[in-house]
């Protein structure tokens, strides 16, 4: 049977992975998932798209106190009740919305650590980003609440290409275990523990897969993306990996549980 394999969040949008063994799954996503993102001072959102260094930053967010740990910084950490919470205009790709303010403190610590300028806003106890496509509401992710992969479908890139690529890559929330690569591009509802999911599309991938989440640097062969384009490009000319999901019910996940696909 489909096994839950491992959970992840990203408590800031483009930093490390947090591995969890258990998860609380909301609306938004994963509790604490994306729930900060760092901004430059118009708004526009900043990513490891363009700047890969975000990878190398770990974030640990309880819903009460966030830390921030880089190798290059002395750790920080600053409470929601220390948040200057003022309304900043921002938004994600075509959604626009308004977040929270943080502290400068925050701000100053991971502008070092980009280079210039930025904000790191906060989502708020409840995202304010609606996506009507979906009808459920939306963290600061790119456009849906979770993002599922396969060992198999990771093992059978792998297996294409001379280098060794790791999950990390490809950010997932979920990551199942006992399938045939790519099974679940035919999965259109499962359950794990007490949530049903949809499984809503096809993830499309970006330059993004290209970092070495390791040293937060873009690798300079372009793999796993040119590997990708030979037998995973649609007919969009999108290169696909993983499905999007939106959770139908709120409830708890933990690795271990079979992944029960339903339709």
């Amino acid at each position: 049977m489909p096994t839950l394999a491992a959970i992840y969040r990203y408590p800031v949008k483009s930093t490390a992975a947090e591995a969890l063994g258990t998860a609380r799954v909301q609306q938004e996503g994963l509790a604490h998932d994306r729930r900060f993102m760092v901004v430059k001072p118009n708004g526009a959102f900043v990513t490891a798209r363009r700047y890969p260094v975000l990878q190398t930053i770990t974030a640990r967010f309880d819903g009460n106190r966030l830390t921030l740990v880089h190798d290059d910084q002395v750790a920080v950490a600053e409470s929601v009740a220390q948040f200057e919470r003022q309304r900043f205009e921002t938004g994600v790709w075509a959604d626009d919305f308004a977040a929270w303010t943080t502290t400068l403190r925050l701000d100053a610590w991971v502008s070092r650590i980009i280079g210039e300028p930025v904000h790191l806003l906060w989502l708020g106890e409840q995202s304010p980003r609606f996506r009507d496509t979906l009808g459920v509401r939306v963290s600061f992710a790119d456009g849906y609440p979770l993002l599922l992969t396969s060992e198999a479908s990771l093992a059978d890139l792998n297996a294409r290409t001379d280098g060794t690529h790791v999950m990390a890559q490809f950010r997932p929330n979920v990551v199942v275990s006992n399938t045939e690569a790519f099974a679940e591009d035919g999965w259109t509802r499962i359950r794990i523990g007490e949530v049903v999911f949809r499984v809503d599309a096809p993830c499309s991938r970006c330059v993004m897969i290209t970092v070495d989440p390791a040293c937060g640097e873009r690798r300079d062969d372009g793999e796993p993306m040119r590997t990708l384009l030979g037998y995973r490009k649609g007919t969009d000319n999108q290169v696909y990996f993983g499905q999007n999901l939106v959770a139908e019910n709120e409830g708890e996940i933990r690795i271990g549980q079979t992944v029960e696909v339903l339709d």
